[in-house]
């Protein structure tokens, strides 16, 4: 989940721009129709030049399902480049927004978007049966809970068998949330992130209950899980991973940052311990150095510790990332 206010911190002190060789290598094929419908459904391809028989990472965006896309200034851009100069073949999807839509539809989107892979992957030199799904912040929550939740891939408008769905080998979750807060939940997380900037800016001047009423009390009636998920306890828990969590389900990556939004952290844990507890394969690894905003845009940058843990998962799970055509 992003705010605008925060996510534009990243924005102004991380560039979109690809790395020199990214030209080189990847073949990009960018605003792919992935669904006949109306909004922007649609997704880019970051291919190795030459690829064949390649794993495929389908990439879902954060926003706190509201607002970004696919490329968001070259950010999320850059995310599908790196896998694609790693050896992967990369699908950057778009989905339908809120407040237009409400939630299913953003998984139902990337249901849409799966199946199209399954279709095409071999066009641009993946392998249909090893897909990777790797979403951040609100797409770490939608990858988790189209993993988890049988529904969506079993939608038959979608067409697929089971042999399709067996195709995902891997989840990578970053910075996701993988249970939607009750309100007053969302609550104490606006107190905690109110108290965490004033402590980080160091102003003593402003005591955190006296701003706290002046930027709660907007923010009560712009709660993200509200607008997004309604009001219903019901609809929010089966919107959550968590209440998905069954013995079967693909291995799953959970990453999150050092200074982590209030309570993603903890949900993070709370996710993998379930996911263990099942007898799943899963992996939560805190990232430090980072924050929930930028944990995914320093996988340029030399001994990263997010881009070493995404590429051992991609190497471990999704086979060998090698292959040229004929």
């Amino acid at each position: 989940m992003h705010t605008p206010l925060v996510f534009s911190a990243a924005l102004l002190a991380f560039s979109a721009a690809p790395a020199p060789t990214d030209a080189i290598v990847s073949q990009e094929t960018l605003d792919v129709r992935y669904f006949d419908g109306p909004g922007a459904q649609t997704l880019d391809v970051f291919a190795p030049k030459g690829a064949a028989n390649r794993p495929v990472v389908l990439f879902i965006h954060g926003g706190a399902w509201m607002s970004g896309d696919k490329n968001f200034f070259g950010l999320y851009r850059s995310v599908g480049r790196f896998f694609a100069r790693h050896g992967a073949v990369a699908v950057c999807v778009n989905y339908r927004l809120s407040p237009r839509v409400q939630h299913p539809e953003h998984v139902k989107d990337v249901a849409r978007a799966f199946a199209w892979v399954r279709a095409h992957a071999a066009d641009y030199g993946g392998d249909s049966d090893r897909i990777l799904l790797c979403g951040h912040s609100a797409g770490g929550h939608i990858v988790s809970l189209l993993a988890a939740d049988e529904n969506y891939l079993n939608n038959p408008d979608l067409k697929l068998t089971a042999e399709d769905r067996v195709a995902i080998k891997g989840v990578m979750a970053v910075s996701g949330v993988y249970r939607i807060p009750t309100p007053e939940e969302f609550a104490v997380m606006m107190g905690d992130m109110v108290n965490g900037l004033l402590q980080s800016t160091g102003n003593k001047m402003i005591a955190p209950a006296t701003l706290a009423p002046i930027v709660l009390g907007p923010s009560r009636a712009l709660n993200p899980f509200r607008l997004v998920f309604g009001d219903g306890r019901a609809a929010a828990a089966k919107a959550s991973p968590l209440s998905h969590v069954r013995k079967g389900l693909p291995p799953f990556l959970v990453l999150y940052a050092g200074r982590e939004l209030p309570m993603l952290d903890g949900m993070a844990v709370e996710f993998g311990k379930a996911l263990e507890d099942a007898g799943d394969a899963v992996e939560v690894r805190r990232i430090d150095g980072c924050t929930h905003n930028n944990i995914l845009f320093k996988l340029n940058q030399e001994n990263d510790p997010a881009a070493a843990a995404l590429l051992a998962f991609l190497g471990k799970f999704g086979g060998p990332a090698t292959g040229v055509k004929p």
